[in-house]
């Protein structure tokens, strides 16, 4: 069946002559008997005047009287709606409405289906705008769309021979039956209609590939010949790149005569029958082992060698054989234990069908070595590049390998070095393990944070030769002026805390502090204001040493209660101030206590003037804000509280604090971030709230505060993903509109962190919601692609987006072309290789021909090995 529409009643939709002269002409090549010669009344030719009943009609007589090859062809204006369905458009088409007056594309092809049950090829040809969009019906739909998805929604049931509700079976896995879609444009490009030609482009080159025949294939061109000039026709001119979406390869079944002249004569040998499985095993094996050879690094090139010998054990057991003799002859030469024991393991894991005895002496010497290693620093590694050799063929085994690394990596000292091991480990263990998982992460945490304290401890402890000679002196002094000697000290310890010797300070106004009760009346006051003027300077101190910081601000908070007169304000100014900004240092380790603080440095207020109350609060207005910041993970509500309380007092002063506001805007948006999953509604209020106060801002602080409601939202989305993807969806749009407040120059982190978020929340769905996962694939694209393409963050995030679409491939193969497309487009050489080497590693389970081609193109020589040995695994 052949459709062209060339006029349309809507004065927004052009009139395309060109669309039915076209389907007049390919209808007339169809019956040519030089190309394919069908009957003339085997080919119903439908024009402008044609309902979509009438087409459907036709479509539904055609089909059901096919046995072989069903062709329906369709050119005229292609349309999208909001949901990137596409709708063929007929005459009384709107643009505007495309549910008006068009076909919808779904109709069509359902009825196709339903009715075509009994034909072995069922094409489907479209030369309108957006047609790409029929390879899945979503918007980014990729340019070998999944035909599961696209045409047949019940793969499992092809599989096992039921089809389109029918009683017969029919061998689904046999080559020689199938769908195919070729289509004029990717999903979101338009298709064109030269100035002054005769048919619509693709159309055009279509119609000249048949006229002309195809010169070195034979009598014959199959349908994937056709497509193949026709596309790299349009590619030479830079046209919008025809679509092949096809099933079981049933392009190369469907045959025409080839009109060249070179392949008139009958006595044309036919082209070579297509290789074999175990052929076509052999040759990706071949070409995997001679990349694989070129690889410079020995353990690299090894490691390689063993996987290629695993993929070909089942079809050439003797090339198996001889890899694994040679890794296990590497493996014995190496010096490095822990590459010994992985190359030994790899070989086992290879052998482990054909000879079991020798599987388990190599695996067993492999375990010996790493066991027996001294440095448990070098045995974890040793025993985790074990686990990774194994974890395919046996997870159990793994998972004891890796409990032994983690009770190795215990024995080392507390380093950062160890509590990056501990996070590298936690990544390894198997997603079915999300408490093992959890419990390393939180132990590389602690560890960061003890080491962290260690090391500020052994840096606030250093000591000032120059203070102890001071305090030395002033302590040699046999009068009777204990005032004169609080005040010395008091002085000596500011000194030295601003020279960073926290401990050193804390000492000598502890000192200072027990000679108070000595001094006279007259010169307590004196001594008192200087050891309130120098406790803010020791307050750094509290990040290590809290209790002794926090007692001695308690004690000298007593004593200037007992010491009343005109400078007790300023004095209880010091010491609130004090236990506000202990408060600040104790956010993140003890932010309850933290709390605490605040509201005894609060409860002064009363007895302090106006202005005494206004400098309290200037302090208080940031070490509130900075306490929600850390309260926020335990208690996001009490956290938005803090920083409303905040946002009061600046208001309140009316004062030049666009810093401590900004904190506050920050903490609520933070609390957002904490409440997405528990209180959703709370959540977008207060991230809304953050945004719409930041823009009351001045621009510097402004943008600052907007990064953070950024970040929050980056973060949100990813932890309620999982458990409320509507949610996601939202935040995104909230990003979307918040990104066009920042400057450009500030928008290419945020938009990079989005779109790894929306890959992650993508990887997570992607087993059970396909579509979901391409939407965040999408979604993702689209922020990575906006990022400069001289920022090597746009790099990173396609390489994000792509690592989700090779997931995507494994159950939609037909998206590899799309993933190929974002991978063509990174510029990083080495990033780009390891991206379409994860693609055709992907795809070849599901069409290992397109994923060798796919692999052909991995410019590094040792993932392109990795590649072609997964493709020869496939075709076992």
């Amino acid at each position: 069946m052949v459709v062209g529409i060339s006029d349309y009643a809507h004065a927004g939709l052009a009139a395309m002559s060109a669309a039915a002269t076209g389907a007049a002409h390919t209808a007339r090549l169809l019956r040519e008997p030089a190309i394919w010669g069908l009957p003339h009344e085997h080919v119903t030719v439908l024009g402008s005047e044609s309902t979509q009943e009438q087409i459907l009609t036709a479509a539904r007589d055609a089909a059901l009287a096919t046995e072989d090859t069903l062709v329906v062809y369709f050119a005229g204006h292609g349309l999208r709606d909001q949901a990137e369905r596409l709708h063929l458009a007929l005459v009384d088409a709107d643009p505007d409405y495309p549910q008006i007056g068009t076909l919808p594309y779904r109709l069509l092809r359902d009825l196709i289906r339903q009715a075509g049950h009994r034909a072995r090829h069922r094409v489907t040809i479209l030369d309108c705008c957006y047609s790409g969009i029929a390879g899945g019906m979503s918007p980014g739909a990729p340019t070998r769309d999944d035909l599961a998805a696209a045409l047949d929604e019940d793969p499992e049931a092809q599989a096992t021979g039921a089809h389109s509700g029918e009683g017969e079976s029919r061998g689904w896995d046999e080559s020689g039956y199938g769908d195919c879609v070729l289509t004029s444009a990717p999903p979101h490009s338009r298709s064109f209609v030269r100035p002054g030609a005769a048919f619509p482009e693709f159309t055009g080159e279509l119609i000249a590939t048949l006229e002309a025949g195809i010169s070195g294939v034979g009598p014959e061109i199959s349908l994937e010949h056709i497509w193949l000039r026709v596309r790299d026709r349009m590619r030479g001119r830079d046209s919008p790149e025809p679509q092949l979406f096809a099933q079981n390869n049933v392009t190369r079944h469907i045959h025409l005569l080839n009109r060249s002249p070179h392949e008139r004569r009958e006595q044309e040998a036919a082209p070579d029958p297509d290789p074999g499985p175990s052929a076509a095993h052999i040759a990706a094996r071949d070409a995997a082992e001679n990349a694989a050879r070129t690889v410079p690094d020995r353990f690299t090139r090894m490691g390689l060698l063993a996987r290629i010998a695993s993929a070909t054990i089942a079809v050439d057991p003797g090339k198996a054989r001889l890899l694994a003799d040679e890794v296990v002859e590497a493996g014995h030469d190496t010096t490095d234990l822990s590459q010994r024991a992985r190359l030994l393991t790899s070989a086992a894991t290879c052998l482990v069908a054909l000879d079991p005895p020798r599987a388990r002496s190599l695996a067993e010497e492999g375990e010996e070595a790493v066991l027996g290693m001294a440095d448990p620093d070098a045995r974890a590694s040793g025993l985790i590049d074990l686990a990774s050799a194994v974890v395919d063929a046996d997870r159990d085994r793994a998972t004891w390998l890796l409990e032994r690394a983690e009770e190795a990596l215990h024995g080392l000292p507390d380093t950062r070095h160890k509590a990056a091991r501990f996070r590298t480990l936690s990544v390894l263990v198997n997603e079915d393990e999300p408490a093992w998982r959890q419990r390393l992460k939180d132990h590389s945490a602690h560890l960061y944070r003890v080491v962290g304290e260690r090391e500020r401890f052994e840096e606030d402890s250093r000591c000032s030769p120059e203070g102890v000679r001071r305090a030395r002196e002033v302590r040699s002094n046999t009068g009777p002026e204990w005032g004169w000697r609080v005040v010395e000290l008091a002085t000596i310890a500011k000194d030295v805390a601003l020279e960073r010797h926290y401990h050193q300070a804390v000492e000598l106004l502890e000192e200072a502090e027990k000679a108070v009760p000595g001094i006279v009346l007259d010169e307590k006051a004196e001594a008192l204001s200087a050891l309130t003027k120098a406790l803010p300077f020791l307050t750094p101190a509290a990040a290590t040493i809290p209790d002794r910081v926090v007692d001695l601000v308690g004690r000298l908070r007593s004593v200037v209660w007992g010491c009343a007169d005109e400078a007790l304000g300023d004095r209880l100014i010091g010491v609130a101030r004090t236990q506000a900004d202990v408060a600040y240092e104790l956010a993140d380790k003890d932010p309850r206590r933290a709390v605490g603080l605040l509201r005894v440095a609060q409860a002064v207020k009363p007895e302090l003037n106006v202005q005494q109350q206004r400098r309290l609060d200037r302090y208080l207005a940031r070490d509130l804000a900075r306490v929600g910041e850390g309260l926020a993970p335990l208690d996001a509500e009490q956290a938005a509280a803090l920083a409303h309380e905040s946002i009061a007092i600046v208001r309140a002063l009316e004062d030049d604090l666009t810093q401590e506001l900004g904190l506050a805007l920050s903490v609520l948006a933070l609390a957002g971030q904490h409440l997405a999953v528990a209180d959703p509604d709370r959540a977008d209020e207060l991230l809304a709230e953050a945004e719409a106060l930041a823009h009351q801002l001045p621009e510097k602080r402004r943008t600052f505060v907007l990064k953070d409601v950024a970040s929050a939202l980056t973060t949100a989305g990813r932890d309620a993903a999982g458990t409320d993807p509507a949610c996601l969806d939202r935040y995104v749009r909230m990003f979307d509109r918040l990104l066009l407040s920042l400057p450009e120059k500030d928008r290419n982190f945020p938009r990079t962190a989005m779109a790894s978020t929306l890959v992650v929340a993508g990887k997570s769905v992607v087993d059970r919601d396909t579509g979901r996962a391409l939407g965040y694939a999408r979604e993702a694209e689209r922020l990575a692609c906006q990022v400069p393409a001289e920022d090597e963050m746009r790099d990173h995030g396609l390489f994000y987006v792509a690592s989700l679409q090779a997931e995507v491939v494994k159950h939609r193969p037909a998206y590899a072309d799309r993933a190929i497309r974002t991978a063509e487009s990174i510029t990083d050489d080495g990033l780009k290789s390891v991206t379409v080497r994860n693609v055709a590693i992907a795809l070849a389970p599901a069409d290992s021909e397109h994923a060798e081609r796919i692999a052909q193109n991995v410019t590094d020589a040792g993932d392109r090995a990795g590649a072609l040995a997964a493709i020869a695994e496939a075709r076992r």
